[in-house]
């Protein structure tokens, strides 16, 4: 039993996480990243292990037009396996994140296949390109194994698109959290007025409403700070708001940060996790299932989140955080209403992170893909 694990790579998501929990059951394994045009490294990697020892080989990430890079993907996908088959590693386990990384195991006839949906979103792609999406998405889902999607909201999203759409096997496999990992790590923070955002620091993120906001919070919360775990293409800007706005120490910019462990240690000591997505423009996390709420979960903090995903809801219900409209007031009255009753609401969060810990949702996914 081998799996390949291919998917494009920004930071920590699913796949990076399914390669892990394989490794540490010693299941052979190997992870397959192509940087995305925006990541910071320019290189591909194939992390592999094999018998209990882990190996690599790598390669320079293709560049130029979106074609060209698209096809020169496609045919290292393809060297990659070949690497794999000199070595000796029997691929019988192919799980792409998407249908574009789903694609060469579709072709190249690998026993198992999943498409490991992280994202459907036709809208968020030009509109000369979205048909393509579309029918790449289609064929390959009509050919998988099993089609694995974030949220539910994904498959009602395709089948809308695709009336009909005949799919072998469709699971739910949520983003998790590393709750068991982080008992050494986790604690009750000193300050419980130290907000955090984590991720990708872009327009629509939600952090420039966060810190115009700050001033008028910080009268009501004096000990209020904000802590920006990523980076991205609105970072510089963000830094100039900060300045502008005399918030340069109140925000602490971490800039990107490679290991997730190091980026859990930093959430693990703030108190209140924000996930602000702005409901009319972010056409991605409305069918998908973002992994930032489910990191603060793990750490055990409280999340403020626009209802934009549908973990929004549960968050809610369960009383793991409290969503908030996209304006300064609604997010001044959601942090008021969590830190007034914190420890409630941390209990909550912590209960809520233990239901979504990856070993659970691999092993329910896992044992379903294998059922023999």
């Amino acid at each position: 039993m081998a799996t390949f694990i291919s998917l494009h790579y920004f930071a920590t998501g699913p796949g990076q996480e399914l390669y892990q929990y394989l490794c540490e059951k010693g299941i052979d394994a190997a992870l397959w990243e192509i940087p995305f045009s925006f990541s910071n490294r320019d290189h591909c990697r194939l992390s592999v292990f094999q018998g209990g020892h882990e190996w690599t080989w790598e390669c320079e990430a293709p560049k130029g037009p979106k074609v060209w890079r698209y096809w020169r993907e496609i045919q290292l996908t393809k060297k990659a396996l070949a690497i794999l088959c000199e070595k000796e590693f029997a691929v019988d386990t192919y799980v792409g994140n998407g249908a574009f990384d789903t694609l060469t195991g579709i072709r190249e006839k690998i026993g198992k296949t999943v498409n490991f949906t992280i994202d459907y979103a036709p809208k968020a792609q030009p509109w000369f390109l979205r048909g393509v999406y579309r029918a790449l998405d289609k064929y390959v889902c009509e050919r998988a194994t099993a089609v694995w999607n974030l949220s539910p909201r994904m498959q009602e999203a395709r089948e809308k698109d695709h009336p009909g759409l005949k799919c072998n096997k469709v699971l739910t496999v949520p983003h998790g959290t590393h709750y068991s990992k982080l008992a050494s790590v986790r604690k009750s923070p000193s300050n419980h007025e130290a907000l955090v955002f984590m991720g990708h620091l872009k327009e629509n993120s939600g952090v420039d409403l966060v810190l115009r906001s700050l001033p008028s919070l910080i009268e009501r919360f004096p000990k209020l700070s904000l802590t920006l775990a990523g980076t991205g293409p609105a970072e510089e800007g963000l830094k100039k708001l900060a300045s502008e706005l005399g918030l340069n120490e109140r925000v602490k910019f971490t800039g990107f940060i490679e290991s997730h462990e190091e980026l859990e240690k930093i959430i693990c000591c703030c108190a209140v996790g924000l996930a602000l997505y702005n409901p009319e423009k972010d056409v991605f996390s409305v069918n998908a299932d973002p992994g930032k709420p489910k990191v603060y979960l793990g750490c055990g903090l409280p999340v403020i989140i626009t209802d934009v995903p549908l973990v929004a809801k549960e968050i809610e219900a369960r009383g793991a955080g409290k969503i908030a409209s996209y304006d300064t007031s609604s997010l001044s009255s959601a942090l008021s209403e969590i830190l007034a009753d914190y420890g409630k609401y941390r209990a909550a969060a912590e209960e809520m992170g233990r239901a979504y810990d990856w070993d659970v949702i691999f092993e329910k996914a896992l044992g379903d893909l294998w059922a023999k």
